[in-house]
């Protein structure tokens, strides 16, 4: 018995391994959404670690605002040992799970006994939703493995009485946290009851003692992440979980459709035997006093957390599929002899079907009558050809291989942004994907459209738009982006590859033209500017270049104007005055200036800055119409800008000053003399955080650099490049 069950438990690894492989040759699907996105960050970290020139600290801490990067930079390495494929990706998903089975496998034989452990890795290696992570590269599968992890070396740390065990925890509980942020929602709460646990009991000094320690372990690994987005981590945990989940249109929180979502998806998601074993469980766990509070709090509390918020997705209760597989497995092993023995027959056979019918939708079967739900959530291998390649390598051919920007306007799952980026950074292409463009098409150089589907209904307006303006008669949009190419998609849709061409007028002279850009008025960048009082623009051009729509320098003047996003209804506009910015090197629409004097830039060299004034009514105004969960207050003084947040918890309020910046960012934000309620924050500690707030930064990743005159606040005003008098 002692050699027997890590055999069963290898085996149930490999066959899993062997199902990974199979799926992986066969499939061609691009890697969708946030796969690809997390693909990309692995690629990057392995890139900042291969780079000896680089600042490999800095660049991993910074691989993304949201997500840590304990599992992406977990392939990132991998790639300096494989390819960087599917398979390599898909490599670390299992040995994530590998741990996940040791953890279960070794809780259930320290709960109970060794096959109960077994039963319990099964339970988990066989779930549906499990088989289905394994073929994406998401997070939330290592993050169920440190779960596992994590509740595993709690329950051996017997109350924190065990150093070792308590200890490890904390270095448990600092790399889990650095595997999602979400980490504390499914492990929180059993440490918290083993807390009050070991408060009852004897020596709790020395206990309280080692579990300081394995907080400040945990502390030390995962604070060099998450230290500069303490502040704004739960902005964006409350965004995700109410405000984006309403732009997406899910349910209420608390509407019957939200509170039942969880319940009513557990058996596809967990398999239908291990449901109704888990539940036997709940009721067999109390058996076993030393732990049965602990596998209920593991097992309930995160599927009650997951449930209060209004995002709904599958991938959030899966780590707490961990303790349920420990109680499903206590379920099982409760059953009389001869039962318990048919039962564990049947889950066998029913989770091995789980697992094929998950990977590969096999073997067919009938819906089974009176079930409400399907047995597994199935995504099997297609062999559909995606061409990505194809028109990447199109685009290179036509840009002779030199940097272009390229917009990919549909967001379908497998046709989207996010998987062309990634496909064009393994490449090593010099191109810069972009999303469907707002207003106009600045900077497009390359534009990648499809019909039919364009991906959820809540992510598609502007691609939508795009797609009528091009398709309508007469359509200026389709005469400046003529189609190049086209490609025929596996959902019967047909994607184009269109580029940017510039069609000079006939009949017209450079003058003439020059004299129609300098007499518009309503019709400058329209989709920037509003409400212009005392317009005026200077030109600087070449006879040739301006009938090929390239203008050298465009001034533009004004006393005073509206200027922000006009085409979004959701931001107000920001009033400045006493205007006076230089455009250089734009590149407009000749055709568009003449016929309907409209000149909106189709590119930009750099937008130079040069006077400019913000007064602090206005530009408290603009802070005002931001819909967020606190409120910001601006005062503008010489020198200085003193702010105050309020809304969550205590009052925070800081200087600000406006820094020159180096390189690409004309200013940097510094951020001192910080209080949160009463407690002054250290000037140090606010620079480290306040670095992350800064989006100065975000200017240099605009396609259009930009150049500002000194900055200076004053009392009641900001002005650029002057008294502004």
């Amino acid at each position: 018995m002692s050699v027997r069950p890590w055999v069963v438990l290898v085996a149930l690894f490999g066959a899993l391994c062997l199902v990974v492989t199979i799926w992986v040759s066969i499939d061609r699907h691009p890697p969708e959404w946030d796969y690809a996105n997390h693909l990309e960050r692995a690629l990057d970290c392995h890139r900042s670690l291969a780079n000896p020139a680089a600042d490999r600290f800095a660049e991993i801490m910074g691989i993304s605002p949201f997500y840590p990067p304990f599992a992406i930079c977990a392939a990132g390495i991998l790639y300096f040992a494989f390819p960087v494929t599917a398979l390599t990706a898909q490599a670390v998903m299992l040995a994530f799970l590998g741990v996940g089975l040791l953890a279960v496998y070794g809780l259930g034989r320290h709960v109970a006994d060794p096959a109960t452990g077994l039963l319990a890795a099964f339970f988990l290696g066989t779930a549906p939703f499990v088989v289905f992570s394994l073929l994406n590269f998401q997070l939330d599968l290592p993050l169920t493995a440190m779960v596992a992890l994590a509740l595993y070396a709690l329950v051996r740390a017997e109350a924190f009485s065990r150093p070792g065990w308590t200890v490890g925890l904390g270095l448990i509980w600092g790399f889990g946290l650095l595997t999602k942020p979400t980490f504390p929602v499914y492990a929180l709460a059993p440490v918290l009851w083993t807390v009050g646990q070991a408060a009852g009991i004897g020596k709790r000094r020395r206990r309280f003692a080692w579990l300081g320690l394995a907080v400040v372990i945990a502390a030390a690994v995962a604070l060099p992440w998450y230290g500069p987005r303490l502040l704004h981590l739960p902005l964006l945990f409350l965004n995700r979980s109410f405000k984006f989940a309403a732009f997406e249109g899910q349910a209420p929180a608390f509407s019957s459709t939200a509170l039942l979502y969880y319940p009513t998806t557990f058996s596809s998601q967990f398999g239908l035997l291990a449901t109704l074993c888990f539940l036997g469980g709940l009721l067999a766990v109390r058996r076993f006093r030393d732990h049965r509070a602990v596998l209920w709090v593991a097992a309930l509390t995160p599927f009650l957390l997951v449930t209060l918020s209004r995002n709904k997705n599958l991938r959030y209760s899966l780590p707490a599929l961990a303790a349920a597989a420990v109680v499903a497995a206590l379920g099982a092993r409760a059953l009389p002899t001869v039962a318990r023995r048919l039962a564990v027959g049947a889950c066998v056979v029913l989770g091995v079907l789980q697992v094929t019918l998950s990977a590969f939708m096999l073997p067919t079967l009938p819906p089974v009558p009176g079930l409400p739900f399907p047995l597994a959530i199935s995504y099997p291998p297609s062999r559909a050809d995606w061409p990505h390649a194809r028109i990447l390598e199109d685009i290179a051919r036509a840009s002779g291989g030199r940097p272009v920007r390229v917009s990919v306007v549909p967001n379908y799952a497998t046709f989207s942004v996010s998987n062309f980026r990634y496909e064009a950074k393994r490449r090593g292409l010099p191109f810069t994907m972009l999303r469907a463009w707002g207003a106009t098409p600045l900077g497009v150089d390359f534009a990648i459209v499809k019909t039919g589907d364009l991906g959820p209904d809540f992510s598609i307006a502007k691609a939508r738009r795009i797609m009528q303006a091009l398709e309508a008669p007469g359509s200026a949009l389709a005469r400046l982006f003529p189609v190049v190419a086209q490609y025929p998609l596996p959902d019967g849709s047909r994607a184009e590859l269109r580029a940017r061409r510039i069609r000079s007028p006939g009949g017209v002279a450079p003058k003439a033209l020059a004299a129609r850009i300098a007499e518009t008025r309503a019709g400058l960048l329209p989709s920037l500017i509003r409400d212009a009082e005392r317009l005026r623009i200077d030109l600087g051009y070449r006879p040739e270049a301006i009938l090929r729509g390239e203008v050298d320098t465009l001034t533009i003047t004004a006393d005073a104007a509206s200027v922000g996003e006009l085409s979004r209804k959701d931001r107000l506009p920001l009033r400045v005055h006493t205007i006076r910015v230089v455009l250089q090197n734009v590149v407009f629409d000749p055709v568009e200036v003449l016929e309907r004097g409209v000149l909106e830039p189709l590119d930009v060299g750099a937008v130079s800055v040069e006077r400019l004034v913000v007064m602090q009514a206005d530009l408290q105004r603009v802070i005002d119409d931001q819909q967020q969960y606190t409120r910001m207050t601006i005062e503008l003084g010489d020198g200085a800008a003193h702010a105050r947040v309020s809304g969550l918890g205590p009052r925070m309020e800081a200087r600000v000053r406006v820094l020159p910046g180096r390189d690409r960012v004309p200013i940097i934000l510094a951020v001192d003399h910080a209080r949160i309620g009463w407690l002054v924050v250290p000037d140090p500690l606010v620079h480290w955080i306040a670095s992350n707030f800064d989006p100065s930064p975000q200017l240099a990743r605009l396609p259009v650099r930009v150049l500002l005159g000194p900055v200076a606040i004053r009392a009641g005003r900001v002005e650029v490049g002057g008294d502004g008098r």
